[in-house]
């Protein structure tokens, strides 16, 4: 059955949108008004004057909470107002981990707009994103219910996997551990492979699935996690910068030890000029060696090792949903999802 991805995931972005509007209006105070506006600046839904937008700015497509409801029903039809919790708790988890990596990263822009930390300054920055995380506890356990607490131990456990992941990628960027294929699939699975998992197998606990489907949606959710961050490594170095946004072989530019480094880095014949280039953790490298990497990459054919990697990672998945009995029509989507994954571009 052909689906339309794109029309449900907004439709889903919007509802979860608009139950978190609800959460900040309830549970922050009039006397932080403006901690409350800098967290739906950072949603998109106000301007660097914290004026209120008239359409809000672009904020990636919820996919996480899209999953959670999704999953949910796949489960029993619908989405339970626990999902409805899980969902919003995931995406906040989200952009609190966001929010903290733009201060870790010192990165001045996300999605074409200052970051928020660039605006307010690092310790508000940090705060913010104490507040999403916090504000993430509050919806999921606000029932006091035996199940919100439970979904509160899987969520705060994911938080700790995503700081695990998050300690790797820093120690590995800067060069205190070692570039390997080992460390690398350590960190993606912390990193992004978690949150994932935790958003499929939170709309199922949320919907009374039994422990093997819970299971089931979890594994189905860390395979598309995984192939989500590998496919992305895939395309900061060979995608197109016009349908990307980022310039050629970003990656490689910015010495990111992703997927492809890990990949060349790990061989017992890497040559020492690799290495060298990778050893440096400032500046951008020259595009003569830029060049000379991307050259090797491809007489090692690891972009194709890496989209059979991903590949695979979509068939595991796939198999995942059929051992969890995901019932129609939201079944489909969750397949969707899987074939957009491999085949995007941006």
């Amino acid at each position: 059955m052909s689906v339309d991805l794109d029309s449900e995931l907004t439709r889903l972005g919007e509802l979860t949108d608009g139950w978190i509007r609800e959460a900040v209006v309830k549970h922050l105070s009039p006397a932080a008004g403006r901690l409350a506006g800098m967290l739906e600046y950072h949603l998109g839904w106000r301007g660097t004057g914290l004026e209120p937008l008239a359409r809000p700015a672009p904020a990636g497509k919820k996919l996480r909470p899209g999953l959670v409801l999704l999953v949910s029903r796949a489960v029993c039809g619908e989405m339970t107002q626990a999902a409805r919790n899980s969902a919003v708790a995931v995406e906040l988890i989200h952009n609190f981990s966001l929010v903290h990596d733009d201060i870790q990263d010192n990165s001045a822009m996300r999605r074409h707009r200052p970051t928020l930390w660039s605006l307010w300054g690092m310790p508000q920055g940090i705060n913010a994103g104490d507040a999403l995380f916090a504000l993430a506890q509050v919806v999921l356990t606000r029932d006091g219910s035996a199940l919100s607490a439970r979904l509160s131990a899987e969520l705060n456990t994911t938080a700790l996997g995503l700081a695990e992941g998050q300690f790797l990628d820093i120690d590995m960027q800067d060069g205190n551990t070692p570039t390997t294929l080992e460390i690398y699939e350590a960190m993606v699975a912390r990193k992004t492979g978690v949150l994932f998992a935790a958003a499929c197998r939170m709309g199922a606990m949320a919907s009374g699935a039994s422990d093997a489907q819970c299971e089931a949606y979890a594994a189905y959710g860390l395979q598309l996690g995984i192939a989500f961050q590998e496919q992305d490594d895939l395309l900061g170095v060979w995608g197109l910068s016009a349908e990307t946004g980022k310039p050629d072989a970003a990656d490689i530019v910015e010495r990111k030890r992703g997927l492809p480094a890990a990949m060349a880095l790990s061989r017992e014949d890497a040559p020492d000029w690799l290495r060298t280039a990778y050893l440096e953790t400032d500046g951008e490298l020259s595009g003569e060696i830029v060049g000379r990497i991307i050259a090797h990459f491809d007489a090692l054919d690891l972009r194709r090792s890496i989209e059979a990697r991903v590949e695979d990672r979509y068939r595991h998945a796939l198999d995942c949903l059929d051992q969890a009995g995901a019932r129609e029509p939201a079944r489909d989507y969750l397949v969707a999802i899987c074939e957009a994954l491999v085949s995007r571009r941006t």
